[in-house]
């Protein structure tokens, strides 16, 4: 049986060392899927940051015509297509509020809006026609409430409530 010398002092033989290694390559392994199992999987557009879960977002804003009305309304503007629908469906909100609702949401309705800044429309209108139609029938300076369910991956907005009401 050959031996190797290690450090002064102390002698394995091959096969031990072998089995040594051969265990922390193991467990090593095991480490590195552990991690990357645990890792979140969706990442938002050019952030490296996850997304998560789909949330409840409300937006209150005033619709504007276009999109350099609404920046000038708001502190942010916002873009509503129609999932579906024409094309060339667009509604301009100057939002003044933007807020997630409900649960433990780490993110805030602001951030929610910068990570979808680059993309037109922002988001995709999807849910009830009657309420489909309501937003895509909202007059330019009408003062809005727009509450949804949105999936960031998809942009998508599930519209659950609209109110015109809203106040400033």
């Amino acid at each position: 049986m050959a031996f190797r010398s290690l450090p002064p002092g102390i002698v394995v033989s091959a096969a031990a060392a072998h089995a040594l290694v051969m265990r922390l390559t193991r467990l090593g392994a095991i480490a590195v899927l552990t991690l990357a199992a645990s890792t979140p999987v969706l990442a938002g557009p050019d952030t490296g940051r996850p997304l998560g879960p789909p949330l409840i977002l409300r937006l209150d804003g005033v619709v504007a015509s276009g999109r350099e009305e609404a920046a000038r309304i708001g502190f942010t503007t916002a873009s509503f297509g129609v999932l579906g629908g024409a094309p060339d469906t667009r509604v301009w909100l100057g939002v003044d509020d933007a807020r997630t609702v409900g649960g433990d949401n780490a993110v805030n309705g602001k951030d929610v809006l910068e990570s979808l800044a680059g993309y037109q429309p922002t988001f995709l209108l999807a849910g009830p026609k009657p309420l489909v139609a309501q937003v895509t029938s909202l007059g330019v300076g009408v003062r809005v409430r727009l509450e949804g369910l949105v999936g960031r991956r998809a942009r998508t907005f599930l519209v659950r409530a609209v109110s015109t009401d809203a106040g400033p």
